[in-house]
């Protein structure tokens, strides 16, 4: 997807408790990368609990591991390498643990060249092939009786769900891999998709996020060419349903309807998040991202008219190929200009096979190390005093918050405008909607104090 949010997780947090069941039934999922990858984690979980499996808390519980893998960053790949160095050890006490690689890592450019460098690993598995995950598993139970099985296959499903709308990517933007790896642009039909979110809300689950690569494309390559506003009115009707996002925008796509729907849904919550990658034209140019910051100050505006108190987030990545120091500073001021409530910055980490990688042969575009990282860390710190300012204007105020789960001896929940917000109280509120007045903030999180209970 556009943003890297790298989630390092050993599995759901919501996770059925301890039990009695042996090694030879417990599986392991550790997913790095967007949030595509723990969609398809989700759905794996709930595939593998289907055919008789309980989650294990460490690998060397686990007779089946499964690391889910990301490509965008060479940090990401470091990672999962790391992770499958810990698992010899594991192989070596247990030699019948099943090892998968799964994910956007597993290519059919490098398959080959991973299974030489990584015998610890059984089988390589290619991106969202749940069904092709599940049956590797060594002992399942019972059968299997939908392919793709969703989350809503959870007894408990969490109270936020990821549910994918669309897989792959069209796009040719210069410095990214997905489409390399999980190939061109498939739309699930909508009846199928407000089927799935009825019976996971159904089941629990009181926040919906529709995920795409470029999720406001979706629609485009099925009959009659339907519109993701077409999907989100869809969901928002299902009973039960409390919140309704939607990841990854692409400005080149966001249409004046589709703002105006999320607009007027009272479900869909004002939080977008439309990757800017640049805020220089040239550099756009370079990456192939189609569209000019013209374009996307527009595109912003047309946004904040229709929803004044949205939050606003955006993807960048700092030394692209080709990227002047005075590039670099027109994205500052962009940034400066905007006020986005978050962003996620990289720095550029050339992928194999991509046209930055080759653009960044070049020594006349290439940018030093040093500088890329030097940037990153200047855009951060402009960012974290726009955020903490942006955040400061919550305190004092009642926000409601969904509350996903506890952390730390606290209840952890977020707002309509999707920041993280924490509050004790002793009762379990998991999955309620809990108002909380904000009596401090930083630049990632607020803190508050329950204001009463609905």
């Amino acid at each position: 997807m556009q943003d890297i949010l790298f989630v390092d997780a050993p599995a759901l947090s919501t996770r059925p408790d301890r039990d009695a069941t042996p090694r030879s039934r417990r599986y392991y999922v550790w997913t790095v990368g967007c949030q595509m990858n723990v969609s398809d984690s989700e759905r794996l979980e709930a595939a593998l609990q289907a055919v008789g499996y309980s989650p294990a808390r460490r690998p060397e519980e686990a007779s089946f591991i499964v690391l889910n893998s990301c490509s965008v960053r060479e940090s990401a790949e470091e990672r999962i390498l790391g992770k499958l160095g810990e698992l010899v050890r594991v192989k070596r006490e247990w030699p019948d643990t099943r090892v998968v690689l799964w994910g956007c890592m597993v290519g059919p450019d490098n398959r080959s060249i991973f299974e030489q460098r990584l015998p610890m690993v059984d089988h390589f598995v290619s991106p969202s092939a749940v069904d092709a995950v599940v049956a590797l598993a060594p002992n399942p139970i019972y059968t299997l009786d939908e392919p793709a099985l969703p989350v809503a296959s959870w007894a408990h499903p969490p109270v936020s769900v990821h549910v994918p709308i669309q897989y792959g990517c069209n796009m040719t933007c210069a410095y990214c891999v997905i489409p390399l790896r999980r190939g061109r642009e498939r739309s699930r039909p909508l009846d199928e998709i407000v089927e799935e979110c009825a019976r996971i809300v159904a089941r629990g689950a009181r926040e919906i996020t529709l995920l795409g690569q470029i999720v406001d494309s979706w629609g485009h390559d099925l009959p009659g060419r339907p519109q993701l506003a077409d999907l989100l009115e869809a969901v928002h009707a299902i009973p039960g349903l409390q919140r309704l996002r939607f990841l990854t925008s692409h400005p080149a796509w966001m249409t004046d309807r589709l703002i105006a729907t999320v607009a007027r849904l009272p479900r869909c919550m004002p939080d977008i998040n439309l990757p800017v990658q640049a805020g220089s034209d040239r550099v756009l140019k370079l990456m192939r991202r189609g569209y000019t910051v013209a374009r996307y100050r527009a595109l912003i505006d047309k946004i904040r008219a229709a929803m004044p108190h949205v939050s606003l987030t955006t993807d960048i990545i700092v030394g692209h190929p080709g990227e002047t120091r005075a590039d670099f500073e027109a994205t500052l001021a962009l940034c400066d200009e905007i006020r986005f409530d978050k962003v996620h910055i990289a720095a550029f980490s050339a992928r194999p096979g991509t046209l930055a990688a080759e653009q960044e042969q070049d020594p006349a575009l290439a940018v030093p190390e040093e500088e890329k990282e030097a940037r990153r860390r200047e855009l951060e710190r402009l960012q974290e005093r726009i955020a903490t300012e942006r955040n400061a204007r919550f305190l004092g105020q009642t926000v409601e918050v969904l509350v996903e789960g506890e952390s730390k001896g606290k209840w952890r929940g977020r707002s309509p405008n999707n920041k993280l917000v924490f509050f004790s109280h002793p009762e379990d509120l998991t999955g309620r909607l809990v108002p909380v007045r904000v009596t401090r903030s930083s630049p990632w999180a607020l803190q508050g104090e329950a204001a009463g209970l609905p």
